[in-house]
Parts: C-alpha cells; sequence; structure tokens
C-alpha cells in the first residue's frame, strides 16, 4: 500500500487517500475526507479499473465501483459514506468517460472546470450491503461527481496506472477465451457431423457406382 497523499476536487474538498493494486490490476483507493480545521473522517474505499465489458461499445471507459471486493455489491466492505441522512452509504458502480475531462483547445473556454458524467443513476442506500438502494440526493449526486472527477485524474496520472490496466486486460482476455471455448466446441460438433454425414453420404454413392 502507498503512503498517504491528498488531492483537491474541483469544488475544493480534500481528500487523503492511500492507494493499493487488486488481484487484477485494480485501484483500490481507500479515502479520508481531510477538512480546513484539520478534523478528518474515514470515508470508505473506492475501486477504479478499466471497463470489465468484454465487447464494449464505447472504448476507453473506466469502472468506479464503490466499495472493495466482490461485483455483487451486498459482498462489499469499506462501502464509501458520500451521502446525506437516512443514505449515507453510495453503492453500486458507475462506467466512465475519462474524455469527459478532455477540453477542445478550439472550444471557447469554459468558466469552470469538466465534470465526470455519469451513464447511470446514482445510487444510495441506509446500510452498506443487504439494504435497499435508491437514487441519490441531489447533494450525494454532486459530492460523489466531484470525487470521482477529481480521482479520475489521480488515477490517470498515476505511474503505476499502465502496469495495472495491463494486468486487467490480461484478466479480461481470460474471460474471452473462456467465452469463445464453447463457440469453438459448437463449431467443432458441427463439423463432426457434417463429416459423419458426409461420409454416409459417400458410402451410398459408392453403392451406386459399385452395382
Amino acid at each position: 500500500m502507498s503512503k498517504a497523499t491528498t488531492f483537491t476536487t474541483p469544488a475544493g474538498a480534500t481528500y487523503a487517500y492511500t492507494v493499493e493494486t487488486g488481484e487484477n490490476g485494480e485501484a483500490i483507493y481507500d479515502l479520508t475526507r481531510v477538512f480546513t480545521d484539520g478534523a478528518s473522517f474515514p470515508i470508505g474505499a473506492v475501486v477504479v479499473h478499466p471497463n470489465y465489458e468484454l465487447n464494449p461499445a464505447v472504448q476507453g471507459l473506466l469502472n468506479v465501483q464503490f466499495g472493495k471486493g466482490s461485483i455483487d455489491r451486498h459482498e462489499r466492505t469499506d462501502v464509501p459514506m458520500l451521502g446525506e441522512g437516512e443514505y449515507p452509504y453510495v453503492v453500486g458502480h458507475q462506467l466512465v468517460n475519462p474524455a469527459d475531462l478532455v477540453v477542445d483547445p478550439e472550444a471557447e473556454q469554459p468558466t469552470e472546470a469538466p465534470l465526470i458524467n455519469f451513464r447511470r443513476t446514482v445510487l444510495a442506500a441506509h446500510f452498506p450491503t443487504n439494504s435497499p438502494s435508491g437514487r441519490a440526493s441531489t447533494t450525494t449526486y454532486e459530492k460523489v461527481r466531484d470525487l470521482v472527477t477529481a480521482l479520475i485524474g489521480v488515477y490517470q496520472a498515476d505511474k503505476a496506472t499502465p502496469k495495472r490496466e495491463a494486468t486487467y486486460a490480461a484478466f479480461l482476455n481470460t474471460q474471452r477465451a473462456e467465452a469463445i471455448q464453447p463457440e469453438i466446441d459448437k463449431i467443432n460438433n458441427q463439423i463432426q457431423a457434417l463429416m459423419l454425414a458426409k461420409a454416409e453420404l459417400t458410402e451410398k454413392l459408392n453403392n451406386y457406382t459399385t452395382n
């Protein structure tokens, strides 16, 4: 695990974090909110890795997972406390496009820094696991968007990211190979059936031509 360092979001919130590499190359961030008076509060974990889809329609997406561990959110640990009121935990995951943060140099310069766009509803829950989730409040949505925008910048700037992404690509390639093998087996079975049919027809042909 790396030593703790900090980053500041576009909205001015400061987070301390450590990052470790998961089994398949995921970047696992343990986050702590740091306040101007020196107080700090552990938030939980956010995991970032390349798109998990085996055949993505859009290239270059990153997956942002709230909490460590399983793809099943009810089995995760350290689910981040980024919500408010009765729904303090942000759950689920988001596929985001880092290209959202790229400013076109020929376009009119925006008055504010660009932010990540979410492609699905941001969800919050009363408990970190085994609890129904619902649409996060506007305040929670903006806080999560602000954090994820900054965290994607941290992820991209990390010198360890290319190696992590290569590990994750190898992990996905294993899954792709496993998905292709049944198709190969199916074709092999079809070939065997056709070869048998050909042999039977050839035998009939030989019987007709030799009698």
